[in-house]
């Protein structure tokens, strides 16, 4: 397995740590600073000597001691001495390379996928940005500094930070990387209650659920997961079931925060007593929320004969042909069957 380790690079005051900060905090990167790497090497001081001993490295090992240092890093992180690597390793972040030699390095590791953003700020902007003013004209006229500046011609994605705020920077640096996921990749799929409004989808719900990877019952109380936690379960190809509190598959995708293009399956869950059933609210609610599917919950008549069934082959005649009527008017079938309003478990017609 490949490690993704996306190097960030620039002059001094460019934004460096603050993209690198916002990447692990909001996709849980792991941020990885080569001042530590440096420290190792007897790097303690000033940023000057630093520079100076960044330097020294560079042509002692050909800029292989960061890549040694982020691969001692991935080490103890999950990959074994074959190279291989578990899947739970986190994304890598390395603020900053500061030399070709660095980045060629790491490039030229064949368990690393490198992918190199570099930022840019005119001087002036660099110098405010600055904590110690003193020092910054120092650094910045040191030669390892300005060499810095010729890496964009190397870069992926090269970002001017004084004309993007840090958000707007996090937003393009994270889709560069395809770190939202795949916009149309439809990974959610909904429970509605149908025209009764007593029926109960707690039961459907519950069986569902360990198919799933989140479960989420939007109710209006701002309450459960965040926009960003349902983006990043999207970006890692997470199944999500949602259990809507209304009869309206739109209302509940909008209180759910999630887009209409990631649905996967409507399931509409009736009651249904046969004679007595509302034909007419059953094609409203389908015309409303276009199911994918029917979850039915048998009661009156059609519970007294069907209640020990647990295969749809085993339902009598008035039932089949009744379930039948059902998918010929809401233009879906019926996949789930609870024989009689007590039944804890619904029959599936195929494997969910």
């Amino acid at each position: 397995m490949v490690v993704t380790v996306v190097v960030v690079s620039g002059p001094i005051g460019a934004g460096k740590t603050t993209l690198a900060q916002g990447l692990a905090r909001r996709f849980g990167a792991l941020h990885l600073h080569s001042e530590d790497f440096l420290r190792k090497h007897g790097g303690v001081g000033s940023r000057r000597l630093c520079q100076e001993l960044t330097v020294t490295l560079d042509r002692k090992t050909a800029g292989r001691w960061l890549a040694e240092g982020v691969l001692e890093v991935l080490h103890g992180h999950g990959r074994d001495a074959s190279g291989r690597v578990n899947p739970a390793t986190p994304r890598i972040i390395v603020d900053a390379v500061s030399s070709k030699p660095q980045l060629d390095s790491l490039r030229g590791n064949p368990g690393l996928r490198v992918e190199h953003i570099h930022l840019e700020a005119p001087e002036p902007e660099q110098a405010l940005r600055c904590a110690e003013a003193d020092s910054f004209e120092a650094a910045w006229a040191h030669p390892a500094e300005r060499a810095v500046h010729g890496l964009a011609s190397q870069a992926d994605l090269v970002v001017d930070t004084a004309r993007t705020p840090p958000d707007a920077v996090l937003v393009r640096v994270a889709s560069r990387l395809g770190w939202y996921g795949r916009p149309g990749e439809r990974l959610v799929d909904l429970i509605i209650p149908g025209p009764q409004g007593e029926v109960d989808t707690r039961h459907l719900t519950a069986q569902l659920a360990p198919h799933y990877d989140v479960l989420l019952r939007p109710d209006g109380s701002g309450l459960g997961p965040s926009p960003e936690a349902l983006e990043d379960a999207f970006a890692r190809g997470h199944r999500v079931l949602i259990e809507s509190a209304g009869p309206s598959a739109s209302s509940c995708l909008v209180a759910a925060g999630t887009a209409p293009g990631r649905v996967r399956r409507i399931i509409l869950v009736c009651r249904s007593e046969g004679s007595t059933f509302d034909w007419v609210g059953l094609r409203e609610a389908a015309s409303l929320n276009a199911p994918t599917d029917l979850a039915v919950a048998l009661a009156g008549d059609l519970a007294a004969t069907n209640w020990d069934a647990r295969r749809f082959d085993q339902l009598t005649d008035a039932a089949r042909h009744h379930l039948e009527e059902m998918e010929h008017v809401a233009g879906a079938p019926v996949s789930f069957l609870a024989p009689s309003l007590q039944a804890r478990r619904l029959v599936e017609r195929r494997p969910w």
